[in-house]
C-alpha cells in the first residue's frame, strides 16, 4: 500500500477540504484469472459500477482543487481506515459521503478547533443539517469530476503496462500530468 501526502500545498490550502476513493481496474473482470502483473498488489474489489479487480485510490483535495494526499490500496480495503490515514495530518473541515458514515470515525478524526468531519448521512438515516452543511455536501461533487478527468483524459486506467513498475509509472505520470494541467 502506498500513501502520499503533499505537503507543499497544506499551509495555503482552503479550510474546507473534500475526500472520497475511486477504483482504479487493472484489467477487465473477465480477464482478471489470468492477469499476472499485478497479481501482488491488486485484489476484487465493489464500487458502485460492480465488482472489479484492482486497486482503490483515496484522495484529499482542498476547495481550491490542490491534491493534500493520496493512498493507494487493494480493492477490498477498509474506506474508514484509508480516510484515517490519508487525512492525519489535515486539519479543517473534511467533507466525505456517506460511505464514510462511523461515529468513531468521527470521534478519532476530530480535533478541537482544528480539524472536524462532515459525512454526508445515509438516505435512510434522520439526521438535520444546517445550509452551510447542506452547501458543503453539494460541493463535493468536484472530487468527483477530478475523478472523472484523471480517468477519461490522464489515463489513469489503463492495461496497457506489463510490469507492477509500469503500472505505477503510468499512475503517477496521471497525477502528474492532472497536477500540471
Amino acid at each position: 500500500m502506498y500513501s502520499g501526502s503533499l505537503r507543499m500545498g497544506r499551509k495555503a490550502s482552503h479550510l474546507v477540504k473534500f475526500t472520497d476513493a475511486t477504483d482504479i481496474p487493472a484489467c477487465l473482470a473477465k480477464n482478471a484469472t489470468k492477469h499476472k502483473t499485478m497479481q501482488g498488489l491488486a485484489s476484487w474489489g465493489y464500487s458502485g459500477k460492480g465488482f472489479y479487480y484492482g486497486l482503490k485510490m483515496t484522495l484529499t483535495r482542498d476547495d481550491d482543487g490542490r491534491l493534500l494526499g493520496i493512498v493507494f490500496s487493494s480493492a477490498n480495503a477498509n474506506d474508514r481506515d484509508l480516510f484515517r490515514r490519508v487525512n492525519k495530518e489535515i486539519d479543517g473541515i473534511i467533507v466525505a459521503d456517506a460511505g464514510y458514515v462511523s461515529k468513531q470515525l468521527e470521534q478519532d478524526m476530530y480535533k478541537e478547533g482544528k480539524c472536524w468531519c462532515l459525512i454526508k448521512p445515509l438516505k435512510t438515516m434522520k439526521k438535520l443539517m444546517t445550509a452551510w452543511q447542506y452547501h458543503l455536501h453539494n460541493k463535493r461533487f468536484q472530487i468527483e469530476f477530478d475523478f472523472r478527468s484523471l480517468k477519461m483524459f490522464h489515463g489513469l486506467v489503463t492495461s496497457l503496462p506489463r510490469s507492477v513498475g509500469g503500472y505505477i509509472a503510468n499512475y503517477l505520470n496521471a497525477l502528474l500530468s492532472f497536477v500540471l494541467a
